[in-house]
């Protein structure tokens, strides 16, 4: 039995790790859902009377500061947790309330989505160009599932036939914001070696986790 009680300490003690926020992470999560609210808020109408394309600033900055987030942490639950705060802050003020809460619902949904697939276990052994391409999957993935809750909506206000009737103009703003959701992914990943040296400042990083769990490569 006494050999046996270690483990299970040890065990306790790496999921109290998993389910605590830091200090250095609740600081990165209230600064980033800041940064996306502020700009939400203010450059996205701005954004939107000069490109004529709705959420630009919430699908291009909301999915660069996901994979910003999840590379300086290194750990599941901060982007779910910023996607969540930022989305209900942003879509309160909006009219419509059980509109916005549906949208807002959506982001939510698509900023856990992109912290899943992230880190899934064998995520962290890509590397090089298949990770650039995986991190764009994720991108797409999560940035049409961020879009279910507002088609759901829709189709219980149009009905079925009245759904199918408006469904290529549905459609093409899945691909719009979908297409969004990757460009802000692209400028993330373009950022990333900066990101990169950060994270090493604020510990437990993706770096560090890498190191302490190298792939094992079979010759």
């Amino acid at each position: 039995m006494s050999m046996n009680e270690p483990k299970k300490d040890t065990k306790s003690e790496d999921l109290r790790r998993l389910r605590i926020f830091n200090t250095k992470e609740l600081a990165l999560i209230s600064v980033l859902s800041s940064l996306w609210i502020v700009s939400q808020i203010y450059l996205g109408p701005i954004i939107s009377q000069i490109t004529h394309v709705h959420g630009v600033i919430q699908r291009v900055f909301g999915w660069f500061l996901m994979l910003t987030l999840a590379r300086l942490t290194g750990r599941f639950g901060r982007v779910t947790t910023m996607a969540a705060i930022a989305s209900s802050a942003t879509r309160i003020i909006r009219p419509g309330r059980i509109y916005a809460l549906f949208v807002g619902f959506g982001y939510a949904l698509g900023g856990l989505t992109f912290d899943l697939l992230y880190f899934l276990p064998f995520a962290k052994n890509i590397k090089g160009g298949v990770e650039r391409i995986y991190l764009l999957a994720i991108s797409s993935l999560s940035g049409a599932v961020a879009l279910i809750p507002y088609l759901l909506f829709q189709l219980s206000v149009l009905g079925f036939y009245g759904f199918v009737v408006w469904l290529p103009l549905y459609a093409y703003e899945m691909v719009k914001s979908v297409a969004l959701s990757i460009l802000g992914t692209l400028i993330g990943i373009s950022v990333l070696p900066q990101v990169d040296v950060w994270a090493l400042k604020v510990g437990e990083s993706t770096i560090e986790n890498r190191r302490e769990n190298p792939p094992n490569i079979e010759n």
